[in-house]
């Protein structure tokens, strides 16, 4: 059922397309038809005549907005975010060919009357120095610059690289230094994300996540659907607008000013089938566009694990009514699918707007839970599935109202449905059987609870450029959020259903960011204030026999917190290819909804929570460099310290003789840790990255109570169940045109290391009888074949390899050796 709903999804989104198919060829690349027919009797009439290509430097990186001309013509065009043109020449003829744009050696070629496709590549011109032309940049190119000249420690990943892989945007991001991204099992499963130790945000094209419902996560956006993620560390820019802490993920979707559909489809081990659709179309002449996302991701979830004494993992089957453990086991009620589409529909280029779209996304999943906080409680008919629908309305325009004036404003409403059930009598074992009851216990009541949640997000963004160069730049932006849920007991009603939940989030931020000596010296200052407004109703009253009341009441409980917060962002460029970076902030990190009120499965409410303040120092050296027009050399180098009060951390606690998470503030905890990052590259052939994260955090409350006569136990210890030492191996190799002109062939290995560490803490009893995760050394293999300019692409992938017994979370383990196949078509 749920495949035919989203394969019909699917179709719908094509179907924006299909009835204009000229469209969307007449903007294909072709090998075979470089002039189009029109047939009018027995007439063949030439109507247009095109050449096509891409610009992209030496090491295959795309160029946007290099100026394509026809020499001797007033016939040119600019190249957009994937470096492609398209020329119209009116007939066939030779042609010369003129490519240039600020910072690469301007290139000439002659083109035959036969040739209808070139690509050329640009060598960096060494005599511009960060030269630039603000003048009619696009929306991502000015971002792109903005974040490169910025005073804040951020790195970006393209993910177009990516495209032809199998994997999902969690499993790129955890590669990148400073990154820990820890999950309870496979596909759609719960996660816990940091940045340097410290909870850090999500956003999509500048929103909050948790803003797109359940089905949009980390472990199941398709890397097709994304441009670039800019992970920020430490301090985060005004603009996102939230209440970041150790930093902030931007995940930019795929957005073109042409016509274009991206399409791909992939199946592996555990019966996974991941499916994505992207594309936009817009109307030449009025600038109407409409583009669409879809995405499907479906997995059993069957894998396999296995017993290990020595890191406490042992799993028991029942043999003649004793418990008996067993090698290995295989999770057998762990299914999940989710779908997302997306439709936006809005003009572009009007004197009133750049962009204006309004649009409708509607989401869906359901996941069954095999497993609690540990392996301890094995579930056997525990699952839950949401609905998610969210109108959407943005604006963009540059120049508002007075010139150099950026407005960015955006709103949406969601409303969620979810339902947790639970609908098994007994616990299961791990060979798929209900365990005997041989105790008479009475059976487990079944669960039946719905969640209705209503949220709004309302955003303004401005930002007001002093002059023409920018070096004085001034950012106001706003963020209300607001969600209001309630929970109705389907079978347990006792009058107690529609109690709300509520919580309101304000956060404001005002920033000014100044350029300095020539721009050798760069600036960010913020000021930022957080409110959280919480609300709920609890149910306290005691049920007779027959429903009635006999003791107790409906008790209202609020609270409302409010802050300051403040940051400095500094960048300075000592040479040419380096420099320094500093930043400094004190910043919050307000309680999520879960933390707050629990989700009815996995975790408990913790009304008791508060939010989380953290003084941070961070500081970074950067040098990027190329040896000559054939290798590239980059370096960075980062450390912190943070000082933080009310650390929002997760613990297991025993519910019903059942293990659950829980959100929990230890009262103070010091970090101090740093990064190193080291890149090559040789051409567009190979490319080698290698980085290493060390990350302490501390326990730093020294006394237990007021008057500071209690001494804490676990003063000045490691914090125990999380990562600290973490690496990462990258290396690719690529050739063009290996078996056939406009193909391209990419092999890339992965490795991915995590030292080991303790589950409780090591200073307590025995260091031998202490539980931990072992040291882990993660293999991943993928082999990619595209052609036709790359317009088909497929690929094969080996994660896993040697099958290491790898674990994130609660003796939780991963998924061992997988293997998936993915098939792409990009029209562009």
């Amino acid at each position: 059922m749920q495949y035919n709903k989203f394969y019909t999804a699917m179709l719908l989104a094509v179907g924006i397309f299909a009835y204009n198919p000229a469209a969307i060829l007449a903007s294909t690349p072709s090998h075979s038809n470089k002039t189009i027919f029109l047939q009018q009797g027995s007439t063949h009439r030439i109507v247009e005549t095109f050449i096509s290509g891409y610009v992209k430097d030496s090491f295959g990186k795309a160029i946007e907005n290099a100026t394509v001309t026809i020499v001797g013509s007033n016939i040119q065009t600019s190249t957009d975010i994937d470096g492609f043109y398209k020329l119209e020449i009116g007939q066939n003829r030779d042609v010369h060919v003129e490519v240039t744009v600020v910072g690469y050696v301007t290139q000439r070629v002659l083109l035959k009357d036969n040739e209808l496709y070139k690509d050329f590549q640009l060598k960096i011109d060494d005599r511009v120095i960060e030269a630039i032309s603000v003048k009619g940049q696009t929306e991502n190119q000015r971002r792109v610059h903005e974040i490169k000249r910025s005073g804040f420690n951020v790195s970006v990943i393209d993910m177009n690289q990516y495209a032809n892989q199998t994997a999902n945007v969690n499993q790129i991001l955890r590669t990148a230094p400073g990154v820990t991204f820890r999950e309870d099992g496979g596909l759609g499963s719960n996660f816990v994300f940091r940045i340097n130790g410290l909870a850090a945000k999500i956003y999509i094209d500048g929103v909050p996540m948790d803003d797109f419902g359940s089905s949009m996560s980390l472990n199941n956006i398709p890397v097709n659907l994304v441009d670039r993620i800019e992970i920020y560390k430490g301090v985060v820019p005004a603009f996102l607008g939230s209440d970041a802490l150790g930093g902030a993920v931007n995940i930019i979707t795929k957005q073109r000013n042409r016509h274009f559909l991206d399409f791909s489809y992939s199946y592996g081990s555990f019966n996974t089938h991941q499916s994505s659709l992207v594309g936009m179309y817009t109307n030449p002449k009025n600038k109407l566009s409409i583009r669409t996302n879809a995405f499907y991701n479906y997995s059993d979830n069957n894998y396999k694990m296995y017993t290990e004494k020595e890191y406490g993992v042992v799993f028991e089957k029942v043999v003649n009514n004793k418990f008996v453990p067993i090698d290995e086991v295989k999770r057998f009620k762990d299914r999940y699918y989710s779908a997302m589409g997306q439709v936006e529909v809005g003009l572009r280029d009007k004197s009133w707007a750049d962009q204006f779209f309004v649009g409708l996304t509607y989401s869906a999943n359901n996941k069954e839970n095999q497993l609690g906080a540990t392996i301890n409680t094995v579930y056997g008919g525990n699952w839950r599935e949401s609905t998610y629908i969210m109108p959407t309305i943005s604006y963009k325009k540059q120049n508002f109202i007075v010139d150099r004036l950026y407005a960015d404003i955006y709103a949406n409403y969601g409303y969620d449905v979810s339902r947790v059930r639970d609908t098994a009598s007994f616990n299961y074992e791990w060979g798929g059987a209900p365990i005997p009851n041989t105790t008479g216990q009475a059976p487990n009541e079944p669960v039946h609870i719905r969640y209705n949640t209503n949220s709004l997000l309302g955003r303004l963004n401005f930002n007001y450029d002093f002059d023409e160069s920018r070096n004085q730049s001034l950012n106001l932006n706003y963020n209300v959020n607001t969600n209001d849920r309630q929970s109705y007991d389907i079978i347990l009603n006792n009058n107690t259903s529609g109690l709300p939940s509520d919580m309101v989030r304000h956060i404001v931020g005002l920033a000014w960011q100044s350029q300095w000596l020539d721009k050798r010296l760069v600036n960010n200052i913020a000021v930022k204030y957080y409110g959280l407004d919480t609300y709920k109703q609890e149910d306290q009253r005691v049920f007779g026999e027959y429903d009635e009341v006999l003791s107790g009441d409906i008790v209202s409980q609020s609270k409302y917190f409010g802050y300051q917060g403040y940051s400095l962002a500094s960048r300075y460029r000592i040479f040419k290819d380096g420099g320094v970076k500093f930043s400094a902030e004190r910043a919050y990190n307000m309680p999520s909804m879960n933390a707050l009120y629990g989700d009815g499965q996995n975790y408990l409410a913790n009304w008791d929570i508060k939010p989380e303040r953290s003084d941070n120092l961070n500081g970074g050296f950067y040098y990027n460099t190329f040896l000559n027009d054939d290798h590239f050399i980059n370096f960075d180098i980062s450390g912190f310290y943070r000082l933080a009060q009310d650390y929002i951390n997760v613990r297991v606690v025993a519910d019903n003789e059942r293990d659950k998470y829980q959100y929990y503030n230890i009262p103070g905890v010091k970090l101090y840790g740093g990064d190193i990052e080291l890149r090559y590259g040789y051409k567009d052939m190979i490319t080698a990255s290698l980085n290493g994260s060390y990350d302490k955090a501390i326990d730093n409350q020294q006394y237990t109570d007021d008057t500071n006569q209690q001494q804490s136990i676990t003063y000045g210890y490691q914090i125990p169940n999380r990562p600290w030492t973490y690496g990462n191996l990258d290396l690719g190799f690529a050739q063009n045109d290996w078996f056939e002109k406009g193909s391209r062939t990419q092999i890339t290995w992965n490795t991915q290391y995590t030292k080991w560490f303790y589950l409780s803490d090591s200073h307590l009893g025995s260091l031998a009888s202490k539980n931990y995760i072992p040291t882990q050394l993660v293999h991943s293999l993928i082999v990619s074949y595209s052609w036709n300019r790359n317009r088909y692409n497929i690929s094969g992938e080996v994660r896993n390899l040697l099958d290491e017994r790898a674990y994130d979370n609660f003796r939780l383990q991963r998924p061992g050796r997988a293997f998936y196949m993915k098939f792409r078509i990009s029209l562009l």
